[in-house]
């Protein structure tokens, strides 16, 4: 294993974990969004049962929305969509795929 084994993200090597991945990218699951940042829904993955239920409630692709809070211990999350502010499970929460906003300059 003389060579680095490249990325299919074009990184000069494979990342180790997942978390290490998503550093610094734009797109990731809601239970990985960190507190305080704003995002918009990509798409909820089509074969997930808990679909309906967030669609519901307005979780669909297009929707901005906060992350407020982190529950310890990885339970529970507290995110605000328009003026309405929510807990979603953490395991749900990780079927929603999202894109950060940009930071402002």
């Amino acid at each position: 294993m003389s060579k680095k084994q490249k990325c299919s993200c074009g990184c000069a090597s494979m990342p180790k974990t997942i978390k290490e991945y998503r550093v610094g990218r734009k797109e990731m699951t809601l239970a990985d969004l960190p507190v305080g940042t704003t995002a918009t829904i990509l798409k909820v993955m089509p074969d997930w049962r808990g679909r309906k239920k967030f669609a519901d409630i307005g979780l669909v692709a297009g929707t901005e929305l906060v992350m407020e809070a982190h529950a310890p211990f990885g339970g529970l999350l507290r995110v605000r969509v328009m003026e309405t502010s929510m807990a979603l499970h953490r395991d749900d929460a990780a079927n929603v795929m999202m894109k950060r906003e940009e930071m402002a300059k």
